[in-house]
């Protein structure tokens, strides 16, 4: 799963609104809608300004499982 995947599950969870969560990020709505929905590439700035927004640490999202999925691929792509 995708980051703007995971951010956009948990405030879906969390049963916030996305104009709520991009004026609490500082982030213009049009451009958090593109980011979430993955039509725009998340910058780290902006993932900053999200983490804050929704009072999360920025390794929130990037838990054991995403990690270990990322390196298997990496190891798989050296057995190739």
């Amino acid at each position: 799963m995708k980051v703007h995947e995971r951010i956009k599950q948990y405030i879906d969870s969390c049963g916030l609104k996305l104009n709520f969560v991009a004026d609490k990020s500082g982030i213009k709505p049009k451009r958090f809608y593109r980011i979430i929905n993955g039509d725009s590439p998340l910058n780290v700035d902006e993932y900053e300004l999200i983490c804050i927004g929704l009072n999360v640490n920025p390794g929130y999202f990037f838990d054991k499982k995403f990690l270990v999925t990322k390196s298997l691929r990496a190891d798989e792509k050296m057995v190739s």
